[in-house]
């Protein structure tokens, strides 16, 4: 049975935003600014309807849809793009396909104790990102993700989960700024 990702999660870290921005064709004004924002996560899970809402000091995004059922999604605030999106479930992941003018976009969630975790999937780069559920204490995180590449440390077990070992990972302390 998939988790109930139910809760209010604070930003953490993330990276290689800019790239993944950048291979989306986002404007490099509204990149640096993307990158700027720490986004806190808010997630109501009930049965097979979910609502995600991210929250920034600018403006917030609220998808709200049913487990498995396509929908039209408006990414005007992101990046100015309409899409045909379906979130389902692969085990314990939240998965996300979205089908419109880029290719291979989506995203995955899946929690780790109190860790949220987030990896973007666009048409050549992925970004990442961590958040911790309110209440939880913040240990460490992983994660900076870039170009495929080689291989991943043992230790570092979530490589194989999200893409079967084709991008690297780095692991940095986790720290709000």
């Amino acid at each position: 049975m998939p988790p109930n990702l139910t809760g209010y999660y604070r930003f953490v870290s993330q990276e290689n935003m800019d790239n993944y921005l950048r291979a989306l064709d986002i404007n490099v004004v509204l990149r640096k600014l993307v990158c700027l924002l720490k986004p806190d996560k808010e997630i109501i899970h009930t049965g097979d309807h979910m609502v995600i809402r991210t929250i920034t000091s600018l403006r917030d995004y609220v998808m709200d849809f049913d487990l498995g059922v396509q929908f039209e999604e408006d990414l005007g605030p992101v990046d100015g793009r309409k899409c045909q999106t379906t979130v389902s479930w692969e085990g314990d992941q939240l998965v996300c396909e979205q089908l419109g003018e880029k290719r291979n976009r989506g995203w995955r969630h899946w929690l780790e104790g109190d860790q949220l975790h987030l990896v973007r999937r666009g048409p050549v780069q992925l970004a990442a990102s961590q958040s911790q559920r309110v209440g939880g204490d913040t240990v460490w995180v992983l994660l900076a993700l870039s170009q495929p590449c080689s291989s991943l440390p043992p230790s570092l077990s979530l490589h194989s989960r999200l893409c079967g070992g084709s991008h690297r990972f780095t692991q940095t302390s986790a720290s709000r700024v």
